[in-house]
């Protein structure tokens, strides 16, 4: 996982922030969205998270908080 984590650019600081976010039990609306962590962003549908994209891949759906 931390070679895919180095491989992807993704931040340890946006990790961070993923674990903190998800540990808040937050709220997914139904249909596409997506959060945008920075270096990376989590798109999923639903309560279920789908995929992560790299930075500068455009999401599409409703940006959550």
């Amino acid at each position: 996982m931390l070679e895919r984590v180095q491989k992807r650019e993704i931040s340890l600081a946006d990790l961070t922030r993923l674990q903190v976010w998800v540990k808040s039990e937050p709220y997914a609306p139904d249909g596409h969205w997506y959060k945008d962590f920075g270096s990376f962003k989590l798109c999923g549908s639903g309560e279920y998270p789908r995929t992560v994209l790299t930075k500068g891949m455009v999401a599409f759906g409703k940006e959550i908080e």
